[in-house]
This record gives C-alpha cells, sequence and structure tokens, in this order.
C-alpha cells in the first residue's frame, strides 16, 4: 500500500477534536519531462493539462462514489498525437485542513499498490490558507503507457494521524456515464 504522511504543524491543536482533512479536488495532471525525449517522473514532471473530477456533493454528478474519468484515453490519444515530447500523467487529491485541525495530527494518505509512491506537491507542509488553514496537494507516481492508467484505480482513504480515514474510489478506465 502506498502511503505518505504530512506532519502537523507546529501550532498546537487538540486532536481528539480536529477534523479531517477535506477533499477540494480530485485532478488528473497530464504533463512532459524537461527535455524533448526526457520521460516524465515525479521528479521532472511540468503539468501541461489537467483534468478535474467534481467531487460529490448533495445532487452532484457521482452518487455511485466511484470517481470516474478515462484517464487512459486521453493520456493515449495525447501520446499518439505529440509529435515532439513524451507525456505522462498523475492523479492529484487536493485537501484542504482548517487552522483548528493544522496542529492537531499528521494528514495521513493512503493508495492502492498500483499507485506507486505517493507524494506532496510543492512544500512539504502544503500552502498557508487565510486564517491559518492549509491546502496540501498529494500526487501519485507518473504513469506513462496509456495502458497503465488504470492501475491508479482503487480505494484511497485520507484520514489525521491514527483516526478512521474516509475512503474516496477513483477508476480511470472509462467515462462516468458509462458505468
Amino acid at each position: 500500500m502506498a502511503r505518505v504522511v504530512v506532519s502537523k504543524l507546529d501550532v498546537g491543536g487538540d486532536s481528539a477534536t480536529a477534523d479531517p482533512p477535506t477533499l477540494q479536488t480530485i485532478r488528473l495532471a497530464y504533463g512532459v519531462g524537461s527535455g524533448r525525449e526526457a520521460v516524465p517522473s515525479a521528479s521532472d514532471f511540468r503539468t501541461t493539462y489537467q483534468v478535474t473530477i467534481p467531487v460529490f456533493s448533495l445532487g452532484g454528478l457521482d452518487p455511485d462514489g466511484v470517481y470516474e474519468f478515462d484517464g487512459s484515453l486521453l493520456l493515449g490519444a495525447l501520446t499518439e498525437r505529440a509529435q515532439r515530447r513524451r507525456w505522462g500523467v498523475r492523479l492529484e487529491l487536493e485537501l484542504i485542513q482548517t487552522a483548528a485541525s493544522a496542529g492537531a495530527a499528521d494528514i495521513v494518505v493512503e493508495g492502492p499498490d498500483g499507485a506507486g509512491a505517493l507524494s506532496v506537491v510543492g512544500s512539504a507542509a502544503g500552502e498557508s490558507l487565510p486564517g491559518g488553514g492549509r491546502r496540501v496537494v498529494v500526487a501519485t507516481a507518473v504513469v506513462n503507457d496509456p495502458g497503465a492508467v488504470t492501475s491508479l484505480d482503487g480505494t484511497y482513504r485520507i484520514g489525521l494521524g491514527d483516526a478512521a480515514a474516509r475512503p474516496v474510489n477513483v477508476a480511470f478506465g472509462r467515462f462516468e456515464f458509462e458505468g
């Protein structure tokens, strides 16, 4: 199981009353490496296109609880049509944490084995928000083969410390309306 821990901020807090981070955005980031023939990797990834999947809300698009987008099809089209660059894709989960919870406990994100190593995009502590909260973006490994995009499928768990984690189910081999 892939796992990343984002350390709590040194601002104090009570883990007993802390709320888990909110999933703000599920995003597939398509990008290239730094050089013409460079294969995009976690350390050398430049986002070019992004597809944001709506997060379920009352009356939202996703009543089955599985967030779906045909990421394989889009990476295949980019790879086939690209004349001068190699392409890759990674899953990004954008999390928002309140000021009251940011110092209470570590954020823990776990993903399926196919996700590869999980990492934080940008600063390891995330980006500060007005009022003391923070935004943290957790990304999977970069996938370069259209046939392997579905390796990012599965259940991701987002929580605080040892507390029960919220499951988020994703699938990238079909469109939402095909399910």
